[in-house]
């Protein structure tokens, strides 16, 4: 095991000791009809996390790029990478994703800091 697996491993026990379990789900497109145009959205993939959902300070809110009540979502690495547009629901809350920054140094991901709308 590499150091940074180790760190993975350690950053998924603290996030599962005081964090809360994250349902993801994501449209499938599975047909784009060339002549129309449609899209035909297949069954939606599902997948959860471990997570602990934070307030953005006050200065980091600018109205446009960060709204009041977006999230940020420190993430464990799950098998299945989020991405933006994914449905993430905490709480009994939907939220989307509008962003995603994977942090994998030396190539293994450690965690995921996402942006998450209300």
């Amino acid at each position: 095991m590499s150091f940074y697996s180790g760190l993975a491993l350690t950053a998924k026990s603290l996030l599962t000791s005081k964090g809360q379990t994250v349902t993801f789900s994501r449209d499938n497109i599975t047909v784009n009809n060339q002549i129309t145009g449609e899209q035909t959205k297949g069954t939606a993939t599902t997948y959860t996390g471990v997570g602990a959902a934070l307030d953005f300070k006050t200065g980091e809110i600018d109205g446009e790029h960060v709204q009041f009540n977006d999230k940020r979502l420190i993430l464990e690495a799950t098998t299945t990478a989020p991405e933006i547009g994914d449905a993430a629901t905490i709480g009994g809350l939907a939220h989307r994703v509008i962003d995603v920054k994977t942090v994998s140094p030396g190539g293994v991901v450690v965690i995921y800091i996402l942006q998450l709308r209300y």
